[in-house]
């Protein structure tokens, strides 16, 4: 009797370890009882007010298994409904504040998974923006600057603007708690200068990639937020990485093209790069907007209008 149920199972072994199929990884189970081992995987976090943030797992979670924490704050009240874990915050969070969140949930299996995670404070009036226009090759006295155009009024509070994309970028800018209104420009520095500007970025200030980069904007900083705008940049001439010169801005602009940000994936339909200076910005034209390389010019030289309407004079070779 032993014997009869050696063979079949010494059987099944070998064909599992011989098709050649690419077996899903979703979850582990017990081969003699199909129990699921695998922990719950966390999606995403979001908040739907002030006080109250919603996470999200590939899985059912364990309502008495739930355990979370946080400096500076608490936690007073928490539901689970399926996949869902809903928390109220004991004090609000302030518009364009974080708050680092550690938590702990076992799924109906008692599988746990422990996490780390950030949430910031929802703008629920946001203002609408487009980039306008931009220098990559600053110098001291025109260091590397983003200009926005204010498109809607509203509250910038959240509002995110990467030198990349927001989950790969090398420096960034969150916005501050201010209502803007319609036509409102407004200049952020990516480098150090001499320049007269209300708001730098607080990471890097190492400027904008001369040659071949991209930026662009997202609601709040959080890594699922949606993107408003974004404008990619390239000489032309790098031969590496598809032409974008490497891995990482390659993987940025293939996110922008699937988020419909930008309209090719393509080096050659960046914004031409080589003919800007210090003093030369990109600038939109007329505030259009089709996610390409069409939307750009460059202007001529220190025709740069940091702060109010672009220049019309465009840089003739």
């Amino acid at each position: 009797m032993i014997k009869c149920l050696l063979i079949p199972l010494l059987f099944l072994t070998l064909l599992c370890s011989s098709c050649g199929c690419s077996q899903p990884e979703i979850s582990l189970y017990n081969l003699f009882d199909q129990v699921d081992s695998s922990p719950p995987v966390f999606l995403s976090a979001t908040m739907l007010n002030q006080n109250t943030a919603t996470l999200s797992f590939n899985e059912s979670i364990d309502e008495d298994s739930v355990s979370l924490w946080c400096e500076q704050n608490s936690v007073v009240s928490f539901t689970v409904m399926d996949k869902t874990l809903t928390l109220s915050l004991g004090k609000p969070l302030s518009l364009a504040s974080s708050l680092a969140l550690e938590g702990r949930v076992e799924d109906n299996r008692g599988n746990s998974v422990q996490f780390g995670i950030v949430l910031w404070a929802k703008n629920n009036n946001p203002a609408t923006v487009l980039i306008n226009e931009f220098t990559t090759k600053g110098s001291e006295t025109n260091p590397d600057r983003v200009e926005l155009v204010v498109t809607s009024r509203g509250n910038l509070a959240g509002l995110t603007l990467y030198a990349g994309v927001v989950d790969d970028w090398t420096d960034r800018f969150v916005f501050p708690d201010r209502w803007v209104e319609r036509g409102t420009y407004i200049v952020v520095s990516f480098s150090k200068g001499e320049q007269d500007v209300a708001w730098y970025t607080s990471e890097q200030q190492a400027g904008l990639s001369s040659n071949n980069g991209c930026l662009s904007i997202a609601m709040s900083p959080e890594w699922t937020s949606p993107v408003l705008d974004a404008v990619v940049w390239g000489n032309m001439s790098t031969s590496t990485f598809e032409g974008f010169g490497s891995a990482s801005l390659l993987a940025q602009v293939n996110s922008l093209f699937q988020s419909g940000q930008w309209n090719s994936k393509e080096s050659d339909k960046a914004v031409d790069s080589n003919a800007s200076t210090a003093t030369r910005s990109f600038c939109r034209d007329r505030l259009t907007d089709s996610n390409s390389s069409d939307d750009w010019y460059v202007c001529a030289t220190r025709k740069a209008t940091f702060g109010s309407l672009n220049a019309t004079d465009r840089y003739i070779p």
